[in-house]
């Protein structure tokens, strides 16, 4: 690394974190604490840096407008370089992307973004990949939950860039491994949609979902309020991923349809949107009316408000998600291992339209 790419590295390091300390970030640059305290000189020197005791700060000055006129923070020299790994770039995960860059914008913060497929396999090459490639910090969204996570925990413990677990619960990682995560409570979405659905007379409620990362905590969110509000047991119906030109979808639908119906139960919670709005197309298409004959909540709200009967939706916070989880990998550049790892979740809302 030559003189002036440490400089601007030493720099960085200042303005994303409000100073630096010597010691430690010669162990973590592989530099000898003798070359950061000359280059320190140096830029204190062009007035950039103040030195103190152990390290430097930013000069008393020097605060935003500072940082824009040495170029730390412009797209070509960003403050901080910070991965987001996707499962794909499409439905769900586009707000969560913009949640990121709304938060990133105008801080000098540069996003790379990597897909992984749904691929576990993908998921860890992308973590070595953007760890190889200098990012100073890691945005992992669920690829499949469950599904070879041990992999995951390991891939993240090989790496030194820190990782925040995003729309992913960090159960079953090592206790040893300190891993932040931000979520939506799926869970806490579903027995919202239950208990709107008991307050409008319903004493069954239907559940039809597509294999999603977030089917597992809906599924758990509806269990548990339907047991808490003593309802009777309804379908619980997992539907296939669609193919082009395959009719299996509709038939899952019916199907499931005339399962709550002759178990007596008029209403039903469907994930995703697109799922409620083939499931309103079946209801309508039998002459039933919605919601006075059967009620529909979807989970998602992308496109829910726009079918024939405008659907009640629960809507996750995905812009909310994706901002807290750059403020959270920021919080862990700044604070490194001093603070203790966060687990939030947040909560979604319910959108009341008149399919229920």
């Amino acid at each position: 690394m030559i003189a002036e790419e440490r400089r601007e590295r030493i720099l960085r390091e200042i303005v994303l974190r409000g100073r630096i300390e010597v010691t430690d970030f010669a162990e973590r640059a592989g530099l000898t604490g003798m070359t950061i305290r000359r280059d320190l000189s140096v830029l204190a020197e062009r007035g950039l840096v103040r030195r103190v005791h152990g390290g430097a700060v930013l000069p008393e000055a020097a605060d935003a407008p500072a940082v824009g006129a040495r170029g730390i923070g412009t797209s070509s020299r960003p403050v901080a370089t910070i991965g987001l790994i996707v499962p794909d770039a499409a439905y769900y995960f586009p707000p969560v992307i913009r949640g990121v860059s709304g938060a990133a914008h105008g801080s000098g913060i540069r996003i790379v973004l990597g897909t992984t497929n749904y691929d576990p396999r993908e998921e860890i090459h992308q973590l070595a990949r953007l760890d190889a490639g200098g990012a100073d910090a890691i945005m992992l969204v669920t690829a499949r939950p469950g599904i070879d996570d041990d992999m995951t925990w390991q891939a993240i413990a090989g790496i030194r860039t820190p990782v925040v677990l995003v729309e992913r619960s960090p159960d079953g990682a090592p206790t040893t491994m300190r891993v932040d995560s931000v979520r939506s409570d799926h869970e806490f979405g579903a027995e919202l949609a239950v208990d709107h659905l008991f307050e409008r007379g319903h004493r069954g409620v239907g559940l039809l979902l597509r294999e999603t990362a977030t089917a597992p905590w809906i599924a758990r969110g509806h269990a548990r309020a339907t047991r808490r509000r003593q309802m009777m047991p309804g379908p619980v119906v997992t539907a296939p991923s669609p193919r082009w030109g395959d009719g299996s979808t509709s038939d899952v639908l019916r199907e499931f349809l005339d399962d709550c119906l002759a178990a007596g139960i008029r209403s039903a919670i469907v994930l995703p949107d697109d799922l409620a709005v083939g499931l309103l197309g079946i209801a309508e298409g039998r002459g039933l009316r919605v919601p006075e004959d059967f009620a529909i909540v979807a989970y998602d709200d992308e496109i829910a408000s726009f079918a024939t009967v405008p659907l009640t939706a629960i809507a996750p916070p995905k812009l909310a998600v994706g901002r807290r989880a750059l403020e959270t990998c920021l919080m862990r550049l700044e604070q490194r291992d001093q603070a203790p790892a966060q687990h939030v979740q947040l909560t979604p809302t319910i959108n009341v339209r008149a399919s229920t």
